[in-house]
């Protein structure tokens, strides 16, 4: 999962970073970034999710049965579109992996090309499925990689949340990831976020997301229903996922990449 400064301004800006940790109970971005990534998700799930795309008082809706994995220190997740007609068959693989020296990898199943493409980190932050999810968005599952922010502490909000910062490593990474930083308000009893606003890598408010349930399948969470609004294009994608439940042991061969073109008539 993926300075230049004067010697006495570095010095000075650690010393008051270190106060500022002190007296928050040494809490620091962090810590509350490796609490995110770090929270259960290894129970295998099945449901279906929902994307109602809406723009300008129009909306669209695609929907796939959903599958998740976990094995060994890499978080799978599989989605077969069978809505609307025009894109069944569809097939979404990502393998997340949790150790930093491996890179993360997404396969794209489309009916029309017949032809499975792997996605390129560099086109993490490309649209998914038309929606204002990008492939990044969708793979990462509410954990802020790691390897791709600094973070902050920004103290708590009224409601107790902790607040998270990040801002992008590099303008590299911004590019990738389309987004130049994010606040995000966590939940420190699930460690969730629950609200996101995304910069763009110019620094301008780009997206925010809005997670209004959670469900759990034995100790791992998934949200259930949120909502990503762009604020430059006005358009809002609503997820909503249905008939969350334990899945049984999945046949090895869905995650396949090879044979992501088989997936849609085999999930569980």
């Amino acid at each position: 999962m993926h300075k230049m400064a004067l010697i006495a301004v570095s010095a000075a800006a650690t010393v008051s970073f270190s106060l500022a940790a002190s007296a928050q109970g040494g809490m620091t971005g962090d810590t509350i970034a490796r609490k995110i990534a770090d929270r259960p998700n290894a129970d295998p799930r099945k449901g279906t999710i929902t994307f109602v795309m809406q723009d300008q008082g129009r909306s669209r809706t695609r929907a796939a049965k959903m599958l998740r994995t976990e094995t060994g220190a890499t978080h799978r997740l599989l989605l077969a579109f069978d809505t609307p007609a025009t894109i069944r068959g569809t097939s979404f693989l990502s393998y997340d992996h949790k150790a930093a020296s491996k890179s993360d990898e997404t396969w794209l199943y489309l009916p029309a090309t017949s032809r499975t493409r792997r996605v390129p980190a560099s086109d993490r932050a490309d649209s998914f499925m038309g929606t204002e999810m990008s492939y990044g968005d969708v793979k990462d599952s509410f954990i802020f990689g790691l390897g791709d922010y600094t973070f902050a502490y920004g103290g708590r909000a009224a409601n107790g949340r902790y607040i998270l910062k990040g801002t992008a490593k590099t303008p590299q990474i911004a590019r990738e990831i389309g987004y130049g930083g994010f606040t995000a308000e966590v939940d420190p009893a699930t460690w969730f976020p629950r609200t996101i606003t995304f910069t763009d890598p110019a620094g301008k408010r780009l997206k925010s997301v809005s997670v209004r349930k959670l469900e759990k399948v034995g100790a791992s969470l998934t949200a259930t229903d949120f909502t990503v609004t762009n604020h430059v294009t006005g358009r809002a994608t609503i997820v909503t996922v249905s008939g969350l439940a334990k899945a049984s042991v999945a046949d090895e061969t869905l995650f396949d990449p090879a044979r992501l073109d088989r997936a849609s008539g085999r999930m569980p």
